[in-house]
């Protein structure tokens, strides 16, 4: 029953994305001064990175030290934060990190608990690569550039490799599990591999 439910429900988001598509312009812009677009490229990925941001279209999950908190022997405690992408086409251009996107659409809602797998996928391979959440209906651009047609979907990319795509569209269902054995597939194991 579940998986017939996250079916209809991805096609659902399918046809929402659709209609996004054809009703909006394409862009790749920002939305309330947040995403700025640039043609630069070799820098750290870091610099594109600001403030905290937990509700914008374009956020980069990063591990790192959650500020203020301490272990008992006074170590740093470590978490996923979302930080706001200053500079999405720099980011993205990036010479020091290879990029998990994972679009997902605003609209719909996150009724798997698909964020949380994905926050866990990005602290698992911390180091390895950088886990970036789109909006798929605010970088229209980007999506068409990746042949996106239903959500989620997750794009491998960055800098001096081929871009892979998970394929979402092709797949009656599929779960986590599923994406996971994809990024091992690709050198991205979460088990250290």
């Amino acid at each position: 029953m579940q998986k017939a439910s996250g079916s209809v429900t991805r096609r659902i988001a399918a046809i929402i994305l659709l209609i996004a598509f054809l009703l909006g312009p394409a862009s790749c812009g920002k939305k309330g001064g947040t995403v700025q677009s640039s043609a630069s490229s070799g820098t750290g990925y870091r610099e594109c990175l600001g403030e905290f941001a937990y509700d914008l279209p374009a956020v980069c999950m990063v591990w790192e030290p959650v500020e203020g908190e301490t272990d008992e022997s006074g170590n740093p405690v470590y978490g996923i934060q979302y930080r706001e992408i200053k500079d999405l086409d720099k980011l993205l251009a990036s010479t020091d990190a290879v990029f998990l996107i994972y679009f997902h659409s605003s609209v719909y809602g996150d009724d798997h608990g698909i964020t949380a797998l994905v926050e866990e996928i990005a602290e698992r391979l911390a180091g390895k690569l950088v886990v970036v959440s789109l909006d798929a209906a605010e970088f229209k651009d980007l999506a068409g550039k990746y042949q996106i047609t239903m959500l989620p979907e997750f794009v491998l990319c960055g800098y001096g490799r081929e871009s892979k795509v998970f394929g979402t569209t092709e797949k009656q269902s599929w779960t986590m599990q599923e994406v996971v054995d994809w990024l091992a597939e690709n050198g991205y194991s979460i088990n250290g591999g």
